[in-house]
Parts: C-alpha cells; structure tokens; sequence
C-alpha cells in the first residue's frame, strides 16, 4: 500500500513545476509591460521633427532626488528611471554612468510607461494632452533615438469608431 505522502507527491511536483514557471514571469510583470506600448499608429511618425533635438547627456543624479518607475534589462546591463515623472535616467550598470534623456518636446509633461523592448532600446510615452500622446524608442547603446510615433488614446478611438458607423 502506498503511504498518504507518497500519493501527494506528483501534486507537489506539479505545484513546484508551476511556481518555478511563474515566479520569472510575475518579476518582469513588475518591470513594465509592453502591452502598453501596442499603440494604433493613426499619424505619421515626427522623428525627423526631434531627433536633432534629441541628446543623452552623461550627467549625475542630482541630491535628494528619488528613482521613480525602475526598470532593467534582461541581461541587467541598463537600469531607466524617473525623477519627479518629466526627467528620465538610463544608468549604464557597467560603467556606472547616469545619462540623462534630453531635447524631447514638453519637457513638462510627465513620462509613461517605460519598457526595455530589447537588451538596447528603451520604449515609453509622453501625453502631449490627455487623449494624444506620443511613443518613443532609444537606443541607449548608440544613444540614439529612433522612434517618435504619434498616438490616441483608446477614448479617442472609441469616439471616432462610433462616429465611423
């Protein structure tokens, strides 16, 4: 006869198989989540309008100042932050330099939403208004920015689907 613990044990087996499965996805859930950034693209893209504006200045966290909305890479080689929503931080982890995202419009508007698409590029947003926004992507290893998209908000696109019919 097989012993009561015995029996229990391809369900903690399964249990154990679960959490180890879960556990990685639950930590990158905390990181941001690109869902976010699966914008409807209405507008043409305004890089060319920016992209000379643009600049990542190596630069020093000033005193006193509180990282908001941490978020790292996979391979942990970049760290992104917030201080006070409109200024926005990359941290390279290797060298232990702080640049500091630059020259992009309404630079008193709060950033959103911020993702490592990749090991090297940066996602996130910008609310120009409350129903427009506009989506960027960095490339922090060249430093480069290398999208500026446009984009509604979901109530716009509800207003405009209704009147569409």
């Amino acid at each position: 006869m097989i012993s009561r613990s015995l029996r229990r044990l391809p369900m903690l087996g399964a249990a154990l198989l679960l959490i180890i499965q879960i556990y990685p996805l639950s930590q990158r859930l905390k990181q941001g989540s690109g869902k976010a950034h699966d914008h409807v693209m209405l507008f043409e893209s305004v890089l060319e309008n920016v992209v000379s504006d643009f600049s990542m200045v190596e630069t020093s966290l000033p005193a006193g100042s509180k990282k908001e909305s941490v978020v790292t890479n996979d391979k942990r080689t970049y760290d992104a932050f917030l201080v006070d929503g409109t200024r926005l931080y990359v941290t390279d982890q290797q060298t232990k330099q702080i640049f500091e995202i630059q020259g992009l419009p309404l630079e008193w508007r709060p950033y959103s939403d911020l993702f490592w698409k990749n090991d090297h590029t940066l996602v996130f947003d910008r609310w120009s208004q409350p129903h427009y926004g506009v989506h960027y992507a960095v490339d922090v290893k060249s430093r480069k920015l290398v999208i500026a998209n446009p984009f509604p908000d979901q109530v716009y696109m509800n207003r405009h689907r209704r009147k569409a019919r």
